[in-house]
């Protein structure tokens, strides 16, 4: 199908009149308090969970071998007694998961960036409650889908195709995968022609293409920002929101719809989608389940993110929970004896390096790692440089880690094939 065609169609079937209803119903569970909240909650498990067990091949024995029946789970709180579902639990025959005929539901894919690729089902009633919670979040920041326009920086375009404008979304989309030096300034040229409200993107494809700005001594003004599905740092945060002079918003979320969390308007953590689901937080991952689709339920789920949460007892609906997003636990590197050092940990070296914009830690060889930086400036003092040895030797080693400090320009970052950037680059 046509670019053009498929992103008009896209749009029409998830905008008015077809999320209406479900707006709605989002704008109410925002007014909720907690004990209406936890109702409405429980309701929704408990419908989701006999469904599952009902019509669901793959639950139907996932409990009956782990010897819980139907009226087992009565409460919300009885979730803890169900077994935790993983990717390789149902990588390899995703429909048996369906509680309805497979021509009623759409595939999607989840982009693999931690080498296991998946394939997941949507209902429409699913797709349209995230279309909902997407439309009702992004109008709390300023932005009103149908009647602001929007500039998306996202995976829509290849390589080939610089720019397109789809006028009944309002959206002007430019290709992520061809944000570099040759096509900057007819990036900017458009994006002043078109003069959008917000811009939306992957962090490392906005952050790339601020650099680009700064490098080519260019400049433009949008005043709301959306990113996602990528961790994002603070030094990143500032430069974007600094060069394109305008309010950045984080989300966190997944293909497979079983969390979404969003970045308060006082920007002082994330809270959790009122409604969407249930989230049990652990130390290097987190154990979800969906209240928003209930054809392809995924009940405890086990995401491998790491999630760090604000101190101190947050049980009122919208409140900061989390503090900061920091990725993915399956990238890693690994030292002379072994030991491999996740991301949750290295995150925290990223953040010790002084006067740095960006950093990547490139692997491809055990005991050996490139610490690609991009500082504020062109170069690292021999200050700076010091400091940067000693959050290594701190958190890693330096008898376990030889290691070279290297000054990269935007262009040397490496990008996953969907064209995210990781802090964690494993070669080996």
């Amino acid at each position: 199908m046509n670019k053009y065609i498929k992103e008009n169609a896209k749009y029409i079937l998830r905008s008015y009149p077809f999320i209406q209803r479900y707006v709605r119903q989002v704008e109410s569970l925002y007014k909720m308090d907690s004990e209406e909240l936890k109702a409405y909650k429980e309701q929704r498990f408990l419908r989701i969970f006999r469904k599952a067990f009902q019509k669901s091949s793959f639950y139907h024995q996932l409990y009956t071998d782990a010897g819980i029946q139907i009226d087992d789970i009565q409460t919300i709180d009885d979730i803890v007694k169900l077994p935790i579902v993983t990717k390789e639990m149902i990588r390899e025959h995703p429909e048996h998961l369906l509680t309805c005929p497979r021509w009623q539901v759409i595939a999607a894919h989840t982009s693999g960036t931690t080498g296991t690729p998946l394939t997941v089902f949507e209902s429409w009633p699913s797709i349209w409650r995230e279309q909902a919670y997407n439309v009702v979040y992004r109008r709390k920041c300023g932005f009103n889908q149908g009647s602001d326009r929007l500039a998306s920086m996202r995976g829509h375009l290849d390589r080939n195709s610089i720019s397109m404008k789809v006028n009944v979304s309002k959206t002007l989309y430019l290709s992520s995968y061809a944000t570099n030096a040759h096509n900057i300034k007819l990036f900017v040229s458009k994006l002043k022609e078109y003069d959008p409200s917000a811009i939306e993107g992957y962090p490392s494809t906005l952050f790339n293409f601020c650099l680009l700005l700064r490098e080519n001594g260019l400049n433009i003004h949008v005043p709301i920002i959306f990113t996602s599905s990528e961790s994002l740092g603070i030094p990143q945060r500032e430069f974007i929101e600094e060069t394109l002079q305008g309010q950045l918003f984080d989300h966190y979320g997944n293909t497979e719809r079983t969390i979404s969390i969003s970045e308060r308007k006082e920007h002082d953590g994330y809270y959790e989608q009122p409604g969407y689901s249930i989230n049990e937080y652990e130390t290097d991952h987190i154990i979800t389940t969906s209240l928003i689709n209930s054809a392809f339920p995924l009940i405890r789920y086990k995401v491998e993110d790491v999630l760090t949460l604000n101190k101190g007892l947050y049980d009122k609906p919208l409140s900061p929970i989390v503090h900061h997003i920091d990725g993915r636990t399956m990238n890693y590197i690994i030292g002379k004896d072994g030991t491999r050092y996740n991301a949750a940990a290295l995150t925290y070296l990223a953040k010790a390096i002084p006067n740095i914009l960006i950093v990547q830690l490139v692997q491809d060889t055990v005991g050996y790692l490139k610490v690609n930086v991009i500082p504020h400036n062109k170069d690292l003092t021999e200050t700076e440089r010091t400091e940067a040895e000693k959050a290594i030797n701190t958190i890693i080693g330096l008898d376990n880690m030889d290691y070279s400090l290297n000054i990269i320009r935007s262009e040397q970052l490496i990008y996953t094939k969907s064209n995210k950037l990781s802090l964690i680059v494993n070669q080996i």
